[in-house]
């Protein structure tokens, strides 16, 4: 069992981690798509198809996960893209090319090691969604931690994001964001 404290910081976290990466995606579909070709895995007949549903899915995430009854489904669909994202990742770090932006968000990222430990974590926190929590009732210093919780991961999350952004800089030796 787990506490719904935790419930909830997952959810949320993972809603904004969705939100983003489907705003990316719906504001350049033709950048995006131009990234999910990179990888080499879609035949070119569906990969315009492909390319809208992903961030379609990745919109009913964000919706569906911060729903309590369309929460196991939502963390079930999260699990499933984001196990999809990573064997992609390892597919074209395994042929060597890391060199392409792995399309997660507005910054462009190369492919990376850090990519597949990333999304080995954020699977394990969308599954842990499905599991049975306690019924502990939530007071006002929960919904505070929450918030706390929310803005340190999402400020954890963003300073490793841009660390490893500029070790494929320093290793490159050229600017790597855009």
């Amino acid at each position: 069992m787990i506490d719904p404290l935790t419930i909830l910081i997952i959810s949320a976290s993972l809603a904004l981690l969705f939100f983003t990466a489907a705003k990316h995606k719906l504001r350049a579909p033709g950048q995006f798509s131009a990234q999910l070709a990179d990888y080499k895995l879609i035949p070119p007949g569906i990969l315009p198809g492909v390319a809208r549903i992903i961030p379609i899915a990745e919109m009913a995430v964000f919706f569906l996960i911060l729903i309590p009854l369309t929460r196991p489904w939502a963390a079930v669909l999260a699990g499933g893209l984001l196990v999809s994202y990573t064997i992609a990742i390892a597919i074209n770090l395994f042929r060597g090319r890391d060199e392409i932006d792995c399309g997660c968000g507005s910054h462009p990222q190369n492919l990376s090691y850090w990519l597949l430990f990333r999304n080995s974590a954020l699977i394990i926190s969308s599954y842990l969604l499905v599991t049975p929590s306690t019924n502990r009732a939530l007071v006002w210093v929960d919904f505070l931690l929450l918030s706390l919780m929310i803005s340190l991961l999402s400020c954890v999350y963003l300073l490793i994001e841009q660390l490893v952004r500029n070790q494929g800089f320093s290793k490159n030796g050229r600017i790597n964001d855009g």
